[in-house]
């Protein structure tokens, strides 16, 4: 099994995955109307504040949409590798800062499976990621990612024997989930048995 596959699809076939937070893009705030006072007769009146809209040029909000979802996209890919080393006590805090359901569970039971069979991440995966249709303030987010996990992979603990070595241009693609508490990563997948090109 390639790195990739295990990377993507310990969490997948045999239950594997996960990262940090990201942020919610909120919404800036807009100008405020302060009242204007306008002279009738011989006496002044204030005519009330105008009302305030907040509008969202829709190409900022997709950007920002995307730098958050990327973010916690990479710190979950990151989190596939060192979930092994996590003390007990973080590992709640740890997934659950880049992880809703179905992945969350998959996370849990990937680092006992991890533990129990004595085994350990080592290297970096390297995502290109790519967007094959647009966020559109949407409350669910997937992109693609070419992956080079050429430098990564897992060990033996108890050896210090590599047990995996990934690929490049593996292709995977991530599900994401907006949460209250920003975005999320529900659901990634391996794309096993096809190649991808880095920016394509």
């Amino acid at each position: 099994m390639n790195t990739r596959t295990a990377t993507l699809t310990i969490a997948a076939a045999a239950t594997l995955a996960a990262a940090l937070a990201g942020c919610n893009a909120g919404a800036g705030a807009g100008p405020i109307t302060s009242a204007t006072k306008t002279p009738t007769n011989s006496t002044t009146q204030s005519t009330p504040p105008a009302s305030t809209s907040t509008t969202v040029d829709p190409a900022a909000k997709e950007s920002q949409d995307r730098q958050a979802a990327e973010l916690v996209w990479r710190r979950f890919n990151s989190l596939t590798i060192t979930m092994a080393s996590l003390p007990a006590d973080q590992l709640e805090q740890t997934i659950g800062s880049v992880a809703v359901d179905p992945l969350l569970t998959r996370l849990r039971n990937a680092y006992a499976k991890l533990k129990a069979q004595h085994q350990a991440g080592y290297g970096q995966t390297i995502s290109y990621i790519s967007w094959p249709q647009p966020i559109d303030g949407k409350d669910t987010a997937v992109l693609s990612d070419c992956q080079d996990g050429s430098q990564a992979g897992y060990i033996d603990t108890s050896t210090g024997n590599k047990l995996t070595v990934g690929t490049p241009n593996a292709p995977a693609r991530g599900t994401l989930q907006r949460t209250p508490d920003g975005w999320r990563v529900a659901n990634s997948e391996a794309l096993l048995g096809e190649t991808c090109t880095p920016g394509k």
